[in-house]
């Protein structure tokens, strides 16, 4: 067979290749644009695609809209409908909605995230085609696929028990709303929480905010933060809690997580202040959970199976795969705003429209700064960073120097769609990426 992927986010992309590379000759793009150039040059070379896999969330043309196009210029070329090439929708989120519409427009079949080799096989048949396969290659990952997959069954019906965010964050953003908020008004809400109080003065003496001298008390601590800050730093501590876990294997996902997540908090922050947003705080807070999905399928999957492994790397990016979506709909049924639901989305998309808004521009890019430094959750797999680090920075046990390519950050840098949007010099970006990377490095231990 010859078979085209097409899905904007990378890991997914690298997901279905592992998986359909054996099935036949693969083609792999990122977009709707690339899409319709693969299929030109096929159709020129009279070797055309016998399946495309379709992501239905892009930006840009969405792949509704690509298997639209796809159908009128078959109709136009007058291709029979025995000869039509085969169109797999997939899908993070199984809405019927979503899926009639597809099926309305011409598509053969649609299979949900994570995609399974079970399901690939399955529908690969059901359309006439013998893809040869090991036993082994079929059955590899089928449980992690299936255990996931009853995850996000039981979520939908009610069965697993959601996060809670501590109310004294939703007090704080109250007070702060208000007319003239005083220090000694935000003493009173953050002293009824022992822990966070404790934890203020900690971080008031860190290297991202010590002054000259240590503070010793809370409204020490309040002042050299700011109001604004405080409300930043009660949000981190309250999700640094949801990180949590008394199973070690499982802490020790939980911990690179969390790391991965302070990371792209801060340098969103940073870059939101470089850009003069005004919401820095809600950048910070969208960067804390932009991945809360892959925290709750772990904690989850380790309630469930207990006696696998949680940091097996073929659970891991089936975790991956489907963690945008679930996100998001996570976060809106703890009622986060609209644009806090969207980055847990969105935040790996490759490329963004002009008109994205600032704040998930930021977070985005941040996502993508924290893999080149070293932060990201799947770092020490990457074999191409571009970055030269130490070993065990990820675990953040080594010093404070790193090494720094400027001319190939630069170039990685001038790529990436959501600089380009935002419209930051990769000069700038790269000076903020030296000062800021020490700073992540000790401040995230003190929470």
């Amino acid at each position: 067979m010859k078979i085209l992927i097409v899905d904007d986010e990378e890991m997914s992309r690298n997901i279905l290749l592992a998986k359909m590379t054996h099935m036949g000759t693969c083609v792999a793009v990122d977009s709707s644009k690339k899409a319709l150039e693969e299929l030109d040059k096929a159709k020129a070379e009279k070797h055309p695609f016998d399946i495309i896999t379709l992501d239905v969330s892009m930006p840009g043309m969405g792949g509704q809209e690509l298997l639209e196009h796809i159908r009128k210029k078959e109709l136009q070329d007058k291709i029979s409908k025995k000869d039509r090439v085969k169109i797999l929708m997939i899908t993070a989120r199984m809405n019927m909605g979503t899926i009639n519409a597809c099926i309305k427009r011409g598509c053969n079949g649609y299979l949900t995230k994570p995609v399974s080799h079970v399901q690939l096989i399955q529908i690969l048949s059901q359309l006439g085609f013998e893809p040869a396969t090991a036993e082994k290659t079929a059955k590899e990952g089928m449980f992690h696929s299936a255990g996931v997959a009853e995850i996000i069954k039981r979520f939908y019906s009610g069965k697993i028990i959601l996060p809670v965010f501590p109310s004294i964050v939703k007090e704080i953003e109250e007070l702060l709303a208000g007319k003239d908020p005083s220090v000694d008004e935000l003493a009173k809400i953050v002293e009824k929480d022992l822990v966070i109080s404790g934890k203020l003065i900690t971080i008031a003496n860190s290297s991202l905010y010590k002054g000259l001298d240590d503070v010793n008390s809370l409204n020490g601590a309040l002042v050299r933060l700011g109001l604004q800050h405080t409300l930043g730093v009660c949000s981190a501590l309250a999700t640094k809690n949801l990180f949590d876990s008394e199973n070690e294997a499982l802490k020790t996902e939980m911990d690179k997580l969390w790391v991965h997540s302070f990371a792209v908090a801060t340098l969103a922050r940073r870059l939101a202040e470089e850009k003069g947003l005004d919401n820095l705080e809600t950048v910070f807070l969208m960067g804390l959970v932009h991945d809360i999905g892959k925290m709750l399928l772990m904690k989850v999957f380790v309630d469930m199976y207990p006696d696998l492994c949680i940091s097996d790397e073929d659970l891991q990016f089936v975790i991956h795969e489907i963690h945008t979506t679930f996100g998001g709909v996570l976060l809106k049924k703890m009622n986060f705003s609209k644009q806090i639901i969207k980055i847990a989305e969105i935040h790996h998309w490759e490329q963004f429209e002009e008109d994205t808004d600032k704040e998930l521009l930021a977070v985005s890019l941040a996502d993508s700064l924290s893999e080149k430094l070293g932060f990201g959750f799947f770092s020490k797999q990457d074999k191409n960073n571009t970055l030269k680090l130490e070993e065990g920075d990820l675990a953040l046990e080594t010093g404070d120097e790193f090494e720094l390519d400027h001319d190939e950050i630069i170039e990685k840098l001038s790529g990436l769609s959501a600089l380009k949007v935002l419209g930051l010099d990769p000069e700038k970006v790269f000076s903020i990426i030296k000062q800021i990377h020490p700073m992540i490095k000790k401040t995230c231990r003190a929470f």
